[in-house]
């Protein structure tokens, strides 16, 4: 839903850019008055920039609740629950002296590497869940904007519109930046995936466990009966308490033990070819994240030249591809 009101907003944007349909009644502020007297300099708002402020409305909605959950929820609170289990682990390391087997010591060296790379996802997704908000809540002035509301000093005129695209365009290069780093780790994954199905596929069992990675142990692990992941950390679920954190802790290391326990016997033979398909999947992933880069650069290039040429002395000398080029590729 939320591409569709992207590409929707977009395409209205552009509509009004190329002025389609100059004639029609989606450019007369007189429609507008049969239905609701505006005070001026509202009173101008067309049909056409009421139907984009609806689509301004949904995106300052979505995205500002979107970026909220994401830094609140898979940041602060993901943070707060691998910060308690790394602590327990702790604990449990010091506390644990009974003598564990080879599965058993690399299923917790494999638990305790699982909770470090989601701490680091975590802090990722506060950092890009603030920028996604404040993204979001930059719609408020585009939504000010299609009513002529800048056009006053309510809320900061242009230099507020402009402000707040500067801030948008801001929190838009990072993520650009977190989109190139997405792209490159998808194609690596696929190369990855691609040697280890090699070297999983001239073998029955898989007892090299002492360098099993947990990007490793999962590939493994997909296709099973039980498909549930051991790693409930990583899974969305931050329902767990102090009281059972010890307990989750070693039931997640007795799966992975267990799981490592049967690899060792044998290694399903679908599960190599399953790798491989899954690292075209990466792959393919890699290179449309770098089809998105593109357009989104051009994107990001149109709306800061907007953005520029508010600074000119003579806005009527900025290039004339300025004001629909941000619109019309996004």
């Amino acid at each position: 839903m939320d591409a569709i009101v992207q590409f929707l907003r977009n395409a209205l944007c552009t509509v009004k850019n190329f002025n389609v349909l100059g004639d029609s009644f989606l450019y007369d502020p007189n429609v507008t008055a049969r239905y609701y007297n505006f005070p001026p300099p509202l009173d101008q708002t067309t049909p056409l920039e009421i139907l984009i402020s609806f689509t301004q409305l949904y995106a300052l909605i979505t995205v500002s609740i979107s970026g909220y959950k994401l830094f609140a929820n898979s940041g602060v609170k993901k943070l707060q629950l691998i910060s308690r289990l790394v602590s327990v682990q702790v604990e449990r390391n010091d506390d644990d002296d009974v003598k564990k087997d080879k599965n058993e010591v690399v299923a917790r060296r494999i638990v305790t590497e699982s909770l470090l790379e989601e701490s680091d996802v975590a802090i990722r997704s506060f950092f890009v869940g603030v920028n996604v908000f404040a993204i979001g809540i930059s719609f408020f002035w585009l939504v000010a904007n299609s009513y002529h509301i800048t056009s006053t000093n309510w809320i900061g005129g242009v230099a507020g519109l402009i402000n707040a695209l500067t801030v948008a365009e801001i929190a838009l290069l990072v993520l650009l930046y977190y989109m190139i780093k997405d792209a490159r780790k998808a194609m690596r994954k696929a190369s990855e995936m691609k040697k280890f199905a090699s070297k999983i596929s001239k073998s029955k069992g898989y007892s090299d466990v002492d360098s099993l990675t947990v990007e490793e142990f999962g590939w493994l692990s997909e296709g099973d009966d039980n498909s549930t992941s051991p790693f409930f950390w990583a899974s969305g679920d931050i329902a767990s308490n102090t009281a059972t954190d010890g307990k989750m802790l070693t039931k997640a290391e007795d799966a992975v033990a267990s799981k490592l326990a049967a690899l060792a016997k044998n290694v399903d033979s679908n599960v190599a070819e399953a790798i491989l398909a899954k690292s075209e999947v990466s792959r393919f992933e890699g290179l449309r994240e770098y089809v998105y880069l593109v357009i989104n650069l051009f994107a990001f290039y149109g709306y800061a030249s907007c953005i520029l040429v508010y600074y000119f002395q003579d806005e009527n000398n900025q290039p004339n591809f300025i004001d629909w080029l941000g619109n019309a590729v996004g």
